[in-house]
């Protein structure tokens, strides 16, 4: 529950996991009742981060409500709109372009972990892996990712590192961007990765050589008591 919670916060898990060295794109955590006080020193301080940008919610999932920006007169715009609800909250993070892609990892804090097969995203028409590319086919899925093997051994070793550090049990995914020069940039962990026909984790494991339901069975089996 705790590193749902967390992971669910993105600005919550990026300071989390900058503390433990790794990696991820500059941000400005803005509030909407910050936003609405302290407008013109948030401005300011938006002027320091390197662009373009990308604006997201800090607490929603399926890429909802996600705003790209390529122009930083553009910004106050796109906060006002995402910012509309008295309570909401955004990140205006450094839009890194490169490869995404994302790494499955299996078990439970304190014990053996592993990762599954890393996943190439490509978005197909569209800017980036939005709610139509993850869920209307608007993407392809490439298993296992076309990066070199130093890179894949970054990637995974940061996402074994965030499954730890957040504390995740069973099993986890987290997003990466690989920029031009190979360098590795968090993105974001779920903890309770989709695991239908067109979710990534099964992909994963299918390259591996488990089954949908081995892997179903793995799950289960992380979640139940040690014996013995």
């Amino acid at each position: 529950v705790l590193a749902s919670a967390l992971a669910m916060d993105k600005g919550r898990t990026k300071e989390v996991l900058a503390h433990h060295g790794v990696r991820t794109p500059p941000w400005v955590d803005v509030a909407a009742p910050a936003w609405r006080s302290e407008r013109a020193g948030i401005t300011a301080r938006l002027r320091d981060l390197p662009g373009p940008w990308v604006v997201k919610p800090a607490r929603d999932g399926s890429s909802f409500g996600v705003r790209l920006v390529d122009r930083g007169d553009d910004l106050p715009a796109a906060l006002d709109e995402a910012l509309a609800e008295p309570g909401a909250r955004v990140l205006v993070e450094r839009r890194v372009a490169g490869t995404e892609v994302t790494c499955p990892v299996l078990g439970n804090a304190g014990s053996a972990l592993e990762t599954l097969p890393l996943i190439e995203i490509v978005p197909r028409g569209r800017d980036f892996f939005d709610f139509e590319a993850k869920y209307q086919g608007a993407s392809e899925e490439i298993c296992p990712a076309r990066v070199d093997e130093r890179v894949a051994a970054t990637v995974r070793e940061l996402a074994l590192r965030a499954h730890s550090v957040l504390g995740c049990d069973g099993l986890s995914r987290s997003d990466f961007m690989v920029d031009a020069g190979g360098g590795v940039w968090f993105l974001e962990t779920n903890t309770i990765p989709g695991m239908t026909a067109a979710s990534l984790c099964p992909l994963a494991a299918r390259t591996a050589g488990m089954s949908f339901a081995d892997l179903c069975l793995r799950v289960v089996d992380l979640a139940l008591p040690p014996r013995g």
